[in-house]
């Protein structure tokens, strides 16, 4: 084997195929899903709610869960931004009120959590937040749409567009 040519014509590679991303099974599907939601919000969020829940968990705080009210707010605000970035990955529709709502738990772990993790976790929620609630899913292309004026939209000006359209057709 290893006194076998192995250049680009070799019969040792004839038999071989060049493996491509563009074959690996499902990557398309990840990636049409990644597009249908706010993907970075939702991983951001979550990774800032893992950095805040991984201080008290270096420090060994568990003794202190039961006797400081400030310890046990840390973890249930590190939880909460963990679910809550789950949520904007699962569910797209509501992301603007999750989106704001990590930004507040975040604020709020500026107080309650170690300085927001040493301002590091504050941060990746602030910035998670943000970008969940800004996102926007994408626009239809006007291929889509249809020609102007058929009769067969369905748009929010309903039967009062037609018939605008056809009023001016008949003129």
């Amino acid at each position: 084997m290893l006194l076998t040519p192995s250049g680009p014509g070799s019969p040792a590679r004839a038999g071989r195929r060049r493996r491509s991303w563009r074959l690996v099974p499902g990557r398309g599907a990840i990636w049409s899903w990644r597009r249908t939601r706010p993907f970075w919000g939702g991983l951001v969020t979550v990774l800032a709610g893992a950095e805040l829940l991984s201080i008290p968990f270096a420090l060994d705080a568990f003794p202190w869960l039961i006797r400081s009210v400030e310890a046990g707010m840390a973890h249930l605000i590190s939880v909460l931004i963990i679910v809550l970035g789950v949520l904007i990955l699962v569910q797209p529709a509501q992301r603007v009120l999750l989106g704001v709502l990590a930004v507040v738990l975040s604020i709020v772990s500026i107080l309650y959590a170690n300085v927001g993790g040493f301002l590091l976790g504050a941060v990746l929620g602030l910035v998670g937040g943000a970008l969940a609630a800004a996102w926007g899913p994408e626009a239809p292309s006007p291929e889509s749409r249809g020609p102007r004026g058929s009769e067969d939209r369905s748009d929010a000006g309903g039967a009062g567009e037609l018939r605008r359209t056809a009023a001016v057709e008949e003129r």
